[in-house]
């Protein structure tokens, strides 16, 4: 009797082994990517003002079975279609092909099932008024998960034409792996062709679109405004300046609307990097030019690149290199002066097309009116001369 109970049970036992094998076998088989959204910082329809930056953070709880690793390798959060928030990067991109805005795991830890992730992205508010949404979603192997969003209400607040920068960033996370909007790449030789807007970049050629890519960005190409400059369109029909050297130092210095600063941090999400692989520290001899996407990244073509290191994703292959740093103006600055019970407010012929406008109060809301005073060129300066105002008086430049 005895034995027969142990036998039983060692019987009872196999079985169990095995439900256990087989059950774990089919677990490792099996594993879920899930996900609910617990929380984020900022509420649809959030209002913001033009050109401010702001965080979103989002909260997800981990309902599968799978674990989340940490960094751009393991689960990120992916933009799911066009950015129109300048979306900035918030971390170094490894992988130079890699051209999908995304965020990587907060606290850089792994996630297991039930626990919890928080990804978190900045953003530009555009200058245009109106209602801007993105849609992220996370992603292991594949996308899984609930669509999220950040959505913000931009405020009306005067001129709509200054440079903007959010426009330029999502203009480069938009078109970074792929052919700009007017539909041209300019391939090796200085030759350009068609490979129609929004192509994979082409890797049959060396390329040689640095400075139209960049033209893009920061310009206002007709298909799709980047920054909204004025950027000349010298070899028609392919859009802004070819030219790496023409570009950084006619239009924006030679034009009065960026100058050299010497370092990473006087730069802005939006400005430009000239190089020269010769070690000629002379900007009309420039080889490349790429736009600065913040945080000390990249984006740009021809070797196309989103979110790469300013400090070291040439340099390996070209250690002779010379970097200058160009920073683009947001807006003409107005200069005043007085005489008596008369004021001179001077700004940049550069600056054409812009009127003076004036108003008793700066904040939002304020009635700006324009000056009816024609403005005169004077040597590189446009002045308009008003009497004072017993009480305050803003003015303000604004293109109409």
């Amino acid at each position: 009797m005895n034995g027969h109970r142990y036998i039983a049970r060692g019987h009872l036992g196999a079985v169990l082994f095995c439900l256990v094998f087989v059950a774990g076998t089919f677990h490792a088989l099996a594993l879920v990517d899930n996900a609910v959204l617990l929380s984020n910082s900022i509420p649809a329809g959030a209002a913001v003002m033009p050109k401010t930056m702001f965080k979103q953070t989002w909260t997800f709880q981990n309902t599968g079975s799978s674990t989340w690793s940490p960094s751009q390798h393991g689960y990120t959060l992916n933009m799911v279609g066009k950015d129109s928030l300048g979306a900035l990067p918030n971390f170094t991109n490894t992988v130079s092909t890699r051209y999908l805005p995304s965020a990587i795991i907060n606290n850089g830890q792994s996630i297991v099932p039930g626990g919890h992730a928080s990804y978190t992205m900045t953003f530009i508010a555009p200058e245009t008024p109106g209602l801007f949404t993105n849609t992220f979603q996370l992603n292991g192997t594949t996308n899984f998960g609930p669509l999220v969003t950040v959505q913000v209400m931009v405020q009306s607040a005067g001129s709509t034409n200054q440079y903007d920068r959010s426009k330029v960033i999502s203009y480069a996370n938009n078109f970074a792996g792929y052919v700009c909007s007017d539909g041209y790449f300019w391939t090796n030789g200085s030759d350009y062709a068609h490979f129609g807007a929004g192509a994979p970049v082409p890797t049959a050629y060396l390329g040689d679109d640095c400075a139209h890519f960049v033209s893009c960005c920061i310009g206002s190409q007709a298909s799709e405004r980047g920054g909204g400059m004025a950027i000349p369109g010298r070899v028609p029909p392919t859009y802004g300046e070819p030219g790496a050297a023409r570009l950084v130092q006619t239009v924006l210095i030679g034009g009065g609307y960026a100058k050299e600063v010497n370092s990473l941090s006087e730069m802005s999400p939006g400005d430009v990097v000239g190089w020269n692989w010769e070690g000629d520290t002379n900007m009309a001899n420039l080889d490349h030019v790429t736009l600065y996407m913040g945080n000390g990244l990249l984006a740009s073509h021809a070797r196309s690149a989103l979110e790469v290191s300013a400090d070291t994703f040439f340099q390996s292959s070209e250690p002779n290199y010379v970097r200058h740093l160009i920073h683009i103006f947001d807006v003409p600055t107005i200069a005043l002066t007085n005489t008596g019970n008369k004021i001179v407010l001077s700004w940049g012929t550069n600056w054409a097309g812009y009127g003076l406008y004036s108003s008793p109060s700066p904040l939002p809301g304020a009635t700006w009116m324009k000056v009816t005073n024609k403005p005169v060129a004077l040597g590189k300066s446009l002045m308009v001369t008003n009497t004072m105002s017993e009480d305050a008086m803003f003015y303000r430049l604004v293109l109409p």
